[in-house]
């Protein structure tokens, strides 16, 4: 029986720290935590004795806390490289945080204003990469901090503190036990490239799953292919986090759009698909094979060889489009011809989709492989076209602004936490308690979407602290708080935080940082067990500022922000997608009724940025949906990212001469108009006969002269895409009907 028990302690550790970084964390943080401590304190002693610091100094305890922040509450993802220059950006980014927090405190008018543009501004940041993410709370705790410990020190003594902390724990961050992981996304997509190439060849290798999920495993058939298991692990990891889980690199950014094209891959490729591809069979085996080589390796020589693969197979697939189309041109009948149609349409969305798949790659390869000047000022990006671009750093920054216009869950969760931080300072100033860094702190740790779920985060904190306070309490009685003890006690609790926070509950984090807070105040505070009933005190009040706040603002969350956005996307990718097949039927010289290439690109635009916020209050909600996952939601979590690429490669299309094929023309328009009726839910049974036989029908009866096939191919890509929207968008399931399932079941909730 205890073998057994042990056993399942064991699988759960494994299942919730897979690769163990957690408790390689954990380990450093406890080694270098109390080393923090020991030097600070020799050093401010050392100072205070030469009289060039005053009794009493701050840097110790502003020492500590710089080294909980850098060790326990950032925990920077990627490479070395990436995790040294968050680091030294967060140093940086803290120091100025900490003299504004200090010359601020005396001020309270300026205190409040501005501890809600820090909280608003460093919360909407985290949208641009997981870098800012991670770091999203120890860059708050170097402004909360200062600007709530009184009495007010100088600036001087904190910096010190802070300087302290960063000369050894960043050193420690990076090379002592650092994270095994590194660039998670691409190697988990690179591991689907690998299982698509293989089940297109016939390969069946099983592959075990990277990200191992208790839940995916006890419904997962036991014989789930490879492409099934590692396009599980890839989602997992994509949609499992509050945050975009890319770092800041324009090709990390761009690496986004590659997670929804293998998912449509993945549902598609089967033991068929080299029948169907026929001959680009091997060149698409050979761009998805490169691809996994670009994810793995991504330097500038694994690009250069993904894009002579992906213009190898490009080459070839025209030139056999062009040979189909004139296979269906002379087909002995229309029956025939439609039959040839519907291969010909398959094949080019699955052939396009794959070259795009690895454009994508490529070009987000060869960003990241510019050298480090070019990256900093966001020059020698590569050409590209609208389907696989990449944005700089600025473009990123510059769509803050969209996300703004569309009042995404993000701005709304960042306007709530300045909100809430502001309120909980100004209760420190009303209410009079010993540390108010505490009370802020715990208005930011139960704060979430929606007032229901803040609510249940707010009784989980109280809790936890409850339970922290009685064991921290049962051990101060017991041993006292003889230094000696406390510093022998400080790894042990420095480890316990550190490790369960990355495998425990909310509540057993709570837990076991109000018992380091015990130790860390008794060390520089000796009074016993009374510190942890003023932490109980100070998170009952920040927890209530934070419900609050959650109450009076946008109670609904991220459920509400996921029906708005919603139907902002399938609007303007409605928008779009029209747009850029009028520009292929009727051309882009801005005559009545056709679309410019500037008309058309704004149109992008704003589907783009109401795409990126459909899919981050989807994140948001997921992340706080306590496993409960809603089928619809995330079907529009699939199916939205789709529509924009399908119209970022018709608007990549070049249009043809005006003449050629007028009724083909016009039945692309007519399927386009009703599959934007229906995702816009203005008309969503709207209905239209099958695309490819109308349309092959118009192409055969409209063929003239040596070169209808050269002149039909912008039309047969076009409706290739259309006509694979409109199986993922029939009238009988349309865009409204979707809407209304998803809000009636967040409404549920």
């Amino acid at each position: 029986m205890p073998g057994n028990t042990f056993q399942r302690v064991r699988d759960t550790l494994r299942e919730r720290d897979p690769g163990s970084d957690g408790a390689r964390r954990a380990l450093r943080a406890g080694i270098v935590i109390p080393i923090v401590a020991v030097v600070s304190h020799l050093i401010a002693s050392h100072l205070i004795a030469s009289h060039l610091l005053a009794e009493g100094s701050q840097a110790p305890a502003f020492a500590v806390f710089g080294s909980i922040s850098l060790l326990i509450v950032s925990n920077f993802p990627g490479p070395l490289a990436t995790r040294a220059l968050a680091f030294c950006g967060l140093a940086v980014t803290g120091a100025i945080l900490i003299t504004v927090g200090t010359l601020a405190a005396p001020y309270p008018w300026l205190a409040v204003l501005l501890c809600f543009a820090v909280g608003a501004g460093v919360s909407l940041l985290s949208v641009l990469s997981e870098i800012f993410a991670a770091s999203q709370r120890a860059t708050l705790m170097a402004f909360l901090l200062p600007v709530c410990t009184i009495p007010t020190g100088p600036v001087g003594d904190r910096l010190l503190g802070w300087l302290i902390a960063l000369l050894i724990c960043v050193p420690a961050a990076l090379f002592l036990f650092p994270p095994r992981y590194g660039g998670e996304l691409r190697t988990l997509a690179a591991r689907v490239c690998t299982a698509l190439a293989d089940r297109i060849e016939g390969i069946a290798v099983p592959v075990p799953d990277p990200v191992p999920d208790p839940e995916a495993d006890a419904d997962a058939d036991a014989d789930a292919d490879q492409v099934t298991v590692a396009m599980d692990a890839l989602r997992r990891k994509f949609m499992g986090t509050a945050f975009r889980p890319i770092a800041m690199s324009a090709g990390s950014r761009a690496l986004i759009r590659v997670v929804s094209n293998l998912q449509w891959l993945s549902a598609r490729v089967g033991p068929d698909t080299a029948l169907l591809l026929g001959p680009i069979a091997p060149l698409s085996v050979g761009v998805l094979r490169s691809s996994a080589a670009a994810l793995t390796t991504p330097d500038a020589e694994h690009a250069e060889e993904l894009n002579r693969a992906v213009a190898a197979h490009k080459l070839v697939a025209v030139t056999h489009y062009d040979n189909d189309i004139r296979d269906i041109l002379d087909a002995p009948d229309d029956a025939a011809a439609a039959a040839l149609g519907r291969v010909l349409l398959t094949r080019r969305t699955m052939t396009a989709t794959i070259g795009l798949t690895g454009r994508i790659i490529a070009s987000a390869t060869a960003a990241d492989s510019r050298p480090l000047w070019a990256r900093l000022l966001g020059r020698q990006l590569p050409e590209t076209g609208v389907a696989d671009r990449v944005l700089g750093k600025r473009a990123a920054v510059r769509a803050l602004s969209g996300y703004v216009s569309t009042r995404s869950a993000t701005v709304l969760g960042s306007l709530r936490t300045g909100a809430a931080l502001a309120l909980a300072l100004v209760a420190t100033y009303v209410i009079p308690v010993q540390n108010g860094v505490w009370v802020l702190l715990g208005a930011l740790s139960v704060l979430r979407s929606s007032a229901a779920t803040t609510r249940v985060s707010a009784v989980r904190a109280v809790t936890g602290t409850a339970i922290g306070f009685a064991l921290g309490a049962a051990v101060i009685t017991v041993v006292g708080t003889d230094p000696t003890v406390l510093w022998t006690l400080l790894p042990i609790v420095a480890f316990g935080s550190t490790y369960v926070l990355a495998v425990g509950s909310f509540a057993a984090s709570q837990a076991m940082f109000t018992m380091m807070v015990l130790i860390v105040f008794n060390m520089l505070h000796p009074i016993g067990w009374k510190a942890g009933l003023i932490r109980i005190e100070d998170i009952i009040l920040g927890a209530a500022v934070g419900l609050m706040v959650s109450v009076l603002l946008w109670p609904k969350g991220a459920a509400a922000a996921v029906r708005r956005a919603i139907d902002a996307a399938m609007d303007s990718g409605a928008d779009y997608l029209e747009g850029a097949v009028l520009r292929v039927t009727r051309g882009g010289s801005g005559a009545a009724g056709t679309v410019t290439d500037a008309e058309l690109r704004e149109l992008g635009r704003v589907a783009l940025v109401d795409a990126r916020t459909h899919v981050d209050a989807i994140r948001i909600y997921l992340a706080e949906s306590n496993g409960v996952i809603d089928a619809d939601l995330l079907d529009t979590a699939n199916r939205i990212p789709r529509l924009r690429t399908a119209s970022d490669l018709i608007a990549d299309i070049v249009p043809p001469p005006p003449g050629p094929y007028p009724r083909a023309r016009k039945v692309l328009e007519e399927h386009t108009s009703a599959l934007c009726a229906r995702l816009n839910g203005s008309d969503p049974n709207r209905s239209v006969p099958e695309l490819s036989e109308e349309f092959v029908i118009a192409l055969r009866n409209e063929a003239d002269g040596p070169d209808a096939a050269i002149a039909a191919l912008p039309l047969v890509t076009a409706a290739a895409n259309i006509g694979e929207l409109e199986l993922m968008y029939p009238a009988e399931a349309g865009a409204a009907s979707v809407s209304a399932s998803v809000s009636a079941s967040a409404e549920n909730r």
